[in-house]
């Protein structure tokens, strides 16, 4: 495995209907101190005026055009058509610091390291931001012993040929949420190692209401669903019937939560974080099941398409 050169970087950028957010993205890559080669946006058949936005950039960016298909065959489109030896991801409602670029590529410092990712914080204020930034939700997963376990893509650079060789990001998440884990779990069994540069910050536009961010979790359930078919090993212990169970409970778990976070923050902080960690639960819980019955649907429709086709053979003979 060469050592990257630093000046050789595509950066992709998946869009869906981003046109409130997309042109900002695209500034905050071209006023980079570590100019990218390339600047890729994929607009994964968006129905506002996306398409009307980036044709203003002219080629000062590479535009790529397709039928919707998730983030994950975005992304995947973007990777096939870059040129770098590092292909860096960042997300249409996002805006990369100056340095980000020049920070992220620090990180492969080993031939070993495959990928590195840096710091996702909130772009503007909001309660909900505040909460998401409690959690580093959005930043790079660590194991107990430190070793990084999966990146984010709002924020994440990988090595051109070995991303290829692992085949991509999985399109069977049509949804924003897992297919990057997924992909750093797919890296780390072939032996190759993700790393974490603090340094390198994104600043991300969180969810602003209750439902929006709920609705991300319930994808992230999803995705969990996915993964755990896919990964037995990666399965989440959690027992998510207990964890339901005492979420049902209601008042008596929003009470401890709220009594913790009390300590720390002011009475209409304290309420909706222990809010939102309470629903949190039951977001992720129907999520996962989503994807557990559209696997069963999917399954459902593959065998009975088959029967079809023998059927159909049968009778010609």
């Amino acid at each position: 495995m060469t050592e990257p050169d630093n000046g050789n970087i595509s950066v992709v950028v998946p869009v869906y209907n981003g046109g409130q957010t997309v042109s900002a993205t695209i500034e905050h890559l071209l006023w980079q101190s570590l100019a990218p080669m390339e600047i890729i946006v994929v607009n994964d058949g968006s129905t506002d005026d996306t398409a009307a936005i980036l044709k203003r950039f002219g080629n000062r960016i590479k535009v790529l055009t397709k039928d919707n298909g998730g983030p994950a065959s975005a992304r995947n489109e973007g990777a096939r058509a870059a040129s770098g030896s590092l292909i860096a991801f960042t997300d249409c409602d996002c805006f990369p610091d100056v340095d980000w670029l020049k920070e992220l590529v620090k990180g492969f410092g080993s031939p070993g390291i495959v990928g590195t990712g840096g710091i996702v914080c909130g772009a503007s204020n909001g309660v909900i931001g505040e909460y998401i930034d409690l959690y580093s939700g959005l930043n790079p997963g660590c194991g107990s012993d430190g070793k990084v376990l999966h990146l984010v893509t709002a924020n994440a650079a990988f090595r051109r040929d070995e991303l290829l060789k692992a085949n991509l990001f999985d399109e069977r998440f049509r949804r924003a949420g897992g297919e990057d884990t997924e992909l750093s779990v797919r890296l780390r069994s072939f032996g190759y190692e993700l790393a974490f540069v603090d340094k390198a910050v994104v600043r991300h536009r969180h969810k602003k209401t209750i439902p929006g961010y709920l609705k991300a979790i319930a994808n992230h359930g999803e995705g969990q669903y996915i993964i755990e078919q896919l990964w037995p090993n990666e399965a989440d212990k959690t027992d998510r019937v207990k964890q339901v169970a005492r979420c049902a409970a209601g008042l008596g778990t929003m009470t401890k939560f709220y009594r913790s976070y009390r300590t720390m923050h002011d009475r209409k902080r304290a309420l909706l974080f222990s809010f939102l960690d309470h629903c949190q639960y039951l977001a992720r819980f129907w999520g996962y099941h989503r994807g557990r019955r559209s696997s069963a649907m999917s399954a459902g429709s593959s065998n009975c398409e088959a029967v079809k086709s023998e059927s159909m053979t049968c009778g010609e003979q």
